[in-house]
């Protein structure tokens, strides 16, 4: 009987999943598994490596994806550990024939992927690691990965002129299997619920059924706030200004290309305009940052970034970094900003820009540690968007401009002009 571990990881969903698509077309036996978020652990900033709010949601998707699999007759087994040292030795125990998993693009889970590749042909195991996170695959582009455009403008050009984003691929069915024998392995995952706030600007849980809810309020309920996204994608109060769908994207519990046929099916049945060609071009921006990331390798997480020849003087405070973590800066703008994402583990892309500037060029500290702090609370962490955002904002990214300072006190008097954001947040 021929036997697969089938590996997630960021791509928390059945549908759309190219290496679920590939393991239970393949294989009589898929074992699928997940593994654990390292707790209670602390980076080198002094933050915890995983926020509660982010490991909630996390929770909630892992959870979701179970509960679709024991549906099937299948499970879902969460696991501890160094993923590639347990994945070794579950495939040695169980008489394991593939490891079948998705493809990361940033450079520690290319590591794991270049390890347990390099381990599967010394032992006759077949691993592979399928593309499903992007809208394109390398062979679509009308360029060479070496040779990618460094800035956005000529990338999405030439993707818009040369290229289309591939269709969603199909569910498959899913066997049953029985994982009683798996039951020790089993890990124990308990999560620190946090209250939810009624001010949140993402009123969802993690998990496919919740990614669906979201696309359906965004593109077919109501006033169908996708027809005006370009006039309010700046907003940062409320459900609508934006589509949300970051989260999950981030995880996995819907895909760019699930995305893009929504879109494209809203196009065809209502209407086509300026805001849902720019929920495309948002698309195209994330496509970018996790090509980049591939191409950046270490380079992503480098004080230096993808300009290694300008010169780098580091600065930190401690007290001005755990001020600015908790709102409590000064300026109510930031402050607002970082009050949210502590309550809700959310952020608006207009307050994210703010708040990064402020860190790096008013108060002078390391960007990096702006970033981890991001990937510690954001219940949308994903590498590639996050690091590749602050490097832009750093000066340090393929942007060519030296650096990008934002005035905080002229963004709220444009974008929150009667103080309706900051009230919300600071009162």
């Amino acid at each position: 009987m021929s036997t697969c571990i089938l590996w997630f990881r960021n791509n928390l969903r059945l549908g759309d999943n190219a290496p679920v698509l590939q393991a239970y077309n393949t294989f009589e036996t898929v074992i699928p598994v997940y593994f654990l978020p390292a707790a209670n652990q602390i980076d080198s900033w002094g933050n915890p490596t995983i926020g509660a709010w982010r490991e909630q949601f996390l929770h909630d998707a892992a959870m979701d994806l179970r509960e679709k699999l024991r549906d099937c007759g299948s499970d879902l087994l969460l696991l501890e550990g160094d993923p590639v040292t347990t994945l070794k030795e579950l495939a040695a125990t169980f008489e394991t024939n593939a490891i079948y998993a998705p493809k990361e693009l940033a450079a520690y889970e290319v590591h794991e992927q270049l390890q347990l590749n390099l381990w599967g042909k010394s032992e006759g195991i077949e691993v592979k690691f399928f593309l499903e996170r992007t809208l394109y695959q390398p062979d679509d582009f009308p360029f060479s990965l070496e040779n990618m455009p460094q800035v956005f403008s000529p990338f999405r050009r030439k993707l818009e002129k040369y290229a289309a984003p591939r269709k969603a691929w199909e569910e498959p069915s899913i066997s049953p299997v029985d994982v009683s024998s798996f039951a020790q392995l089993q890990g124990l995952w308990e999560v620190r619920t946090p209250a939810p706030d009624e001010r949140t600007a993402f009123p969802y849980r993690g998990g496919v059924r919740e990614a669906w809810r979201a696309l359906e309020d965004y593109f077919w309920e109501g006033e169908q706030a996708i027809q005006v996204y370009k006039e309010t994608r700046n907003g940062m109060l409320g459900r609508s200004f934006s589509s949300k769908f970051s989260p999950f994207l981030a995880i996995g519990c819907i895909s760019a290309a699930q995305v893009m046929d929504e879109l494209d099916q809203f196009e065809e049945r209502h209407t086509s305009n300026d805001s849902t060609y720019w929920l495309f071009i948002e698309l195209l921006w994330r496509e970018f940052f996790q090509w980049t990331a591939y191409n950046a390798g270490k380079l992503l997480f480098l004080p230096t970034g993808l300009q290694p020849e300008k010169p780098w003087k580091q600065h930190f405070n401690k007290r001005k970094y755990e001020q600015w973590k908790n709102g409590e800066t000064g300026d109510p703008l930031v402050d607002a900003n970082m009050k949210e994402l502590l309550a809700t583990g959310f952020m608006s892309n207009r307050g994210r820009q703010n708040v990064a500037s402020y860190l790096i060029h008013d108060l002078g500290l390391d960007w990096r540690s702006g970033a981890a702090w991001f990937e510690s609370q954001l219940i949308d962490f994903d590498p590639a968007s996050n690091y590749g955002n602050w490097l832009y904002i750093a000066g340090r990214g393929n942007d060519p401009r030296p650096f990008r300072k934002f005035n905080t006190k002229m963004q709220l008097e444009r974008y929150d002009p009667d103080n309706s954001y900051v009230n919300t947040w600071l009162n």
